[in-house]
């Protein structure tokens, strides 16, 4: 077989490319690994943020379940389902019961906290009629 030598395409090819590299500034050299880091960086903030805002929406949902539970049992004055549901609340809850006329009315509270950076209360409520005898 005979040898093949580089022909003018092969040439010209490796003109282009060197010529591309050659006429970048030299201030962006390794400026798609500063942003990439960046984007990343931030990709995993904005992932973080919006699962501990899941995390939010799931303890307000149990603070209301227990407060629909209570609420619930107290209005029959059954006071060992009220206690058992008092204890399905999440650590560190308050439960305020409020017992009207007509009504019975509680509210399960609880402080979610993102380390030192952010706290936020979380609450749950709800209202149920007395039944009639109790």
């Amino acid at each position: 077989m005979a040898s093949v030598s580089p022909g003018p395409e092969t040439l010209k090819q490796r003109t282009i490319v060197s010529s591309t590299t050659a006429n970048r500034p030299r201030g962006q050299r390794g400026m798609v690994t500063a942003e990439l880091a960046i984007g990343i960086l931030s990709a995993t903030m904005v992932a973080f943020v919006l699962s501990w805002g899941v995390h939010l929406i799931a303890v307000q949902t149990v603070c209301a379940d227990v407060a629909a539970q209570v609420a619930r049992a107290e209005a029959r004055g059954d006071a060992a389902a009220a206690n058992e549901a008092r204890q399905h609340a999440p650590d560190g809850a308050t439960l305020d019961i409020a017992k009207t006329g007509t009504e019975v009315h509680v509210t399960v509270s609880v402080r979610i906290s993102l380390g030192r950076l952010i706290s936020m209360p979380v609450t749950g409520q709800a209202a149920m009629p007395k039944e009639p005898g109790t």
